[in-house]
């Protein structure tokens, strides 16, 4: 089953025995959108300006002539003319259930579980939802092969899909609770190595520190 860059980042950051992530939910997020604006480039959908090319901006996304996954199709007219800082923002929002992220992170759960990739349960109270998990569904292979594949890149091997995914992951601070059996620093060290190559990484690293810091001086203003 070949999968996206969107697809192998949520699959990565989903914990095997848990079945929830990883990671905090909104990092998650932001690593879905990075991964959905990485994926429209990839497949041709966007397109970044050069320098000296006429009728738009350098630097910024515009809508091409490719195809992509319908999931990620009603994104190119939100983010068509942004930076991709911006076009980020526009795609993570604020989190909650209408943000173009969370739309695509519950599309993609929905496929995974149609496929049988991962299975849906759910925790109840007194009869009340409180928790969504995915667990590993029939189709355990899928999810091993990524893992595999995803260790054979952080040992040096080149795979474009898995590459851009862990670069994603690396700018969420997200290796180290997927991978805790590798060491941290050469783990870390190839991360940082795959990052250098994607603009994604990077717009991810700096968008969560943003979310982060802009927790931090809500949480002292109410104290």
């Amino acid at each position: 089953m070949a999968l996206t860059i969107p697809e192998a980042v949520l699959l990565l950051a989903i914990d095997d025995d848990e079945g929830s992530p990883l990671i905090e939910d909104s990092s998650l997020g932001i690593a879905i959108a990075g991964a959905a604006l990485a994926q429209l480039v990839v497949d041709g959908r966007m397109r970044v300006v050069a320098h000296g090319e006429p009728g738009s901006e350098p630097g910024v996304l515009v809508a091409a002539s490719g195809t992509t996954n319908p999931h990620l199709e009603p994104l190119v007219d939100r983010i068509d003319g942004a930076t991709p800082s911006q076009a980020l923002s526009v795609v993570a929002g604020w989190g909650g259930r209408s943000a173009p992220t969370s739309r695509v992170r519950r599309e993609l759960l929905e496929d995974f579980a149609a496929a049988g990739v991962l299975a849906r349960e759910e925790d109840r109270f007194l009869g009340i939802r409180w928790r969504e998990r995915w667990e590993r569904g029939e189709r355990r292979d899928v999810e091993d092969a990524l893992q595999a594949r995803a260790i054979e890149v952080l040992e040096g091997a080149d795979d474009p899909t898995v590459g851009a995914a862990l670069a994603i992951l690396h700018g969420a601070e997200a290796l180290p609770p997927i991978f805790p059996g590798l060491p941290r620093e050469r783990l870390l060290a190839r991360g940082a190595e795959l990052a250098e190559r994607s603009w994604a990484s990077r717009e991810v690293h700096r968008s969560i520190e943003a979310v982060q810091a802009a927790m931090v001086s809500l949480m002292m203003s109410s104290t």
